[in-house]
Order: structure tokens, then C-alpha cells, then sequence
């Protein structure tokens, strides 16, 4: 006989199991709740981590900066590559001339100042003995493209801006010029001795002309150096340097006189002589040389 108990038991579960079905579906079916977003226009005062402090500006400063306000960096030669290695060339001029002529060096002192044509080593040059004496001028132009290139900014302090852009630019310029300079005062000499004077006077003329330059180099180079590593004593090494530069002419303005002019009634070819050859000249040059920069 059936027993009815498991049948009603069997029918209870069906229809249970079709009632969670049919939850189920109704769960999965049914669409989410919608979200809205809270606090749009950010947190109230009265809420998140604005509850301790009102402002940003009431918090306490955690750290005091010793620093000062930005500055510009300032580009020199030391900064630049090109300034660098024509440098770098000149000291290497420097240690082959040193090396290859300590003999000519060692007499520079004598070449500026002596006036007798016996003493005068020019007439017997050798090729190495050339080559020492152009090798100690392209010293001299080198130093003296540098310290232009710091003393344009102190005689114009307009164009500082103008010589940072493109520093090895102007240095390379302001080195030209000077060995451009150096060129016409030789060949001018040259031309006076030859026009009023003998050949073994001329040499004897231009000879101390030469040492003085190479002498110059010589001791602009250390300047050079300082101005280089210590900015701030620029306008100490210019000074010096217009000082060197200024000594270096009268030495060799001396020696031209004694050669040259043998009684008082030559003075006035002296004064025309200066006027002509040793002021303006300087001038137009450094004047012309101030005109070049302003326009690269």
C-alpha cells in the first residue's frame, strides 16, 4: 500500500524547489538600486580632514627653506665647451713653447728692452724659433678673446645678455679680432720701419714688439685662471689686466723711442706717433669690437 505521507513529502519539495527558482530568478531579473553621488561640491566643513584644520594656510610649516629667491645661471666660457678647449689649446701652446724654446723665453725680458743690434736674436731665427713666437702669440690672442669677453659686459652691461646666448660664439670672435689686431700693428710697424728706418732697426723694432706681446700672454694667463674659477673677482682681473696690457705698450713704446728718435727736435714725429699708431687704433678696435657683439 502507497504510503501518501511520501508522496506529500515529494510534492512539498517540488514546489519549494519552484518557489526558490522562481525567488532566484525574480533576484537576478530584478534592476539595481540607482547610486547617487554625495558631497559634489566637496566635504563640509564639519566633516573629513578639514574637521581640525578651517585652511591649509593654519597648518603648521613643517620646514623652513634656507634658500634665497631663483637666479638666473649665468653662462661663461668655464660653461662652455668650445671656451674649454681653446683654453685647454692655449695651455698646451704654452707647455711646447716652453719645452721647444726655454732659450727664447728665458730672453724675452732682454728682447723688450734691448736696443743694440748685436743683442738682437731676431736676425738669426730658426724655423723652431718661429714657431715658439707664433705659438706664445696665439697665447696671447687667446688669453686676451677671454678676458674681452668678460670686459664687453663690464664696459656694456646691455650686452651681458647678448654675450650669455652664445658665449663660444663671441669668444671665438673677440680671440679673431685680437689676433686680427695684432696683425695690422705688426704689419704697420713693418711699414714705419720701412718707410723711416733701416731693416736691422725695423727687426730690432718689431722684435720687442713681439716679446712684449708673448710676455703679456705670459702673464695674463693666470689671471685668466682666476677669472675663470672666481667669478666674483672679475673686475679685479680686469683691472689687472688693463694694468699689464697698459705697461706692455709703454715698454715697448720706450724701446721704439730710444731707437728711433735720437734728439729733442724728433718730438713732435714721437707725439704723432703715438697719436696715430699706439691710442687710436686701441680705440677703434675695442670700439669696432663692441659693434661686432652687439650684433650677433
Amino acid at each position: 500500500m502507497p504510503n501518501n505521507n511520501a508522496v506529500f513529502d515529494i510534492d512539498t519539495l517540488v514546489n519549494a524547489g519552484d518557489s526558490t527558482a522562481t525567488a532566484t530568478t525574480d533576484t537576478v531579473v530584478a534592476a539595481p538600486k540607482e547610486h547617487r553621488a554625495q558631497y559634489l561640491g566637496g566635504f563640509p566643513r564639519h566633516e573629513g580632514n578639514d574637521t581640525s584644520f578651517q585652511h591649509i594656510n593654519q597648518m603648521p610649516i613643517l620646514e623652513v627653506s634656507d634658500a634665497g629667491n631663483a637666479r638666473t645661471h649665468n653662462s661663461s666660457p668655464l660653461h662652455d665647451t668650445g671656451s674649454m678647449i681653446m683654453f685647454l689649446l692655449s695651455c698646451l701652446f704654452l707647455i711646447t713653447s716652453y719645452r721647444l724654446g726655454n732659450v727664447y723665453i728665458s730672453n724675452l725680458m732682454h728682447n723688450m728692452f734691448s736696443t743694440k743690434g748685436k743683442d738682437d736674436l731676431y736676425a738669426d731665427h730658426t724655423m723652431s724659433d718661429t714657431r715658439i713666437i707664433v705659438a706664445l702669440i696665439i697665447n696671447t690672442c687667446l688669453m686676451e678673446g677671454l678676458l674681452l669677453f668678460y670686459g664687453l659686459a663690464w664696459i656694456d652691461p646691455q650686452l651681458t645678455l647678448a654675450l650669455q646666448r652664445s658665449v663660444f660664439l663671441h669668444v671665438f670672435v673677440l680671440v679673431m679680432a685680437a689676433g686680427l689686431f695684432i696683425t695690422l700693428q705688426l704689419f704697420l710697424y713693418r711699414l714705419i720701419g720701412f718707410t723711416f728706418s733701416d731693416d736691422r732697426l725695423t727687426e730690432l723694432w718689431v722684435g720687442g714688439f713681439l716679446a712684449s706681446q708673448a710676455m703679456l700672454g705670459l702673464l695674463l694667463f693666470p689671471i685668466v685662471v682666476l677669472a675663470l674659477v672666481f667669478p666674483t673677482t672679475i673686475k679685479l682681473m680686469l683691472t689687472l689686466s688693463i694694468i699689464l696690457y697698459i705697461l706692455a705698450r709703454i715698454v715697448f713704446i720706450w724701446k721704439g723711442f730710444r731707437i728711433f728718435f735720437n734728439n729733442l727736435s724728433s718730438s713732435i714725429y714721437f707725439i704723432l706717433y703715438l697719436c696715430a699708431v699706439e691710442i687710436v687704433p686701441p680705440l677703434l678696435a675695442l670700439a669696432g669690437t663692441v659693434y661686432v657683439c652687439s650684433i650677433l
